[in-house]
């Protein structure tokens, strides 16, 4: 998947989350989805998650749930920061 393709996102009443451009599914849980859409980080929220589908082929990937917060470009915390908590 190219870093500059274009995707989008479609959230349907905070139910059903569609998204298009998806390189990887980094990270889910019931409470979080952590993608690479188009070479950016994206962290979504919610409560009782579940990933539907993912075509890395194609680079679909649906989740249902009930979504709180969608964050684009989200940074991880330095390594120095992980080990001190």
């Amino acid at each position: 998947m190219e870093t500059n393709s274009v995707s989008t996102l479609i959230l349907e009443q905070r139910k059903r989350l569609s998204i298009s451009g998806v390189s990887s599914v980094d990270f889910f849980s019931d409470q979080c989805l952590k993608l690479t859409i188009g070479g950016s980080r994206a962290q979504i929220f919610g409560e009782n998650l579940k990933v539907i589908a993912f075509a890395k082929e194609q680079g679909n990937f649906i989740a249902e749930g009930t979504f709180n917060e969608i964050k684009y470009n989200y940074k991880k915390p330095s390594m120095l920061k992980r080990i001190f908590k």
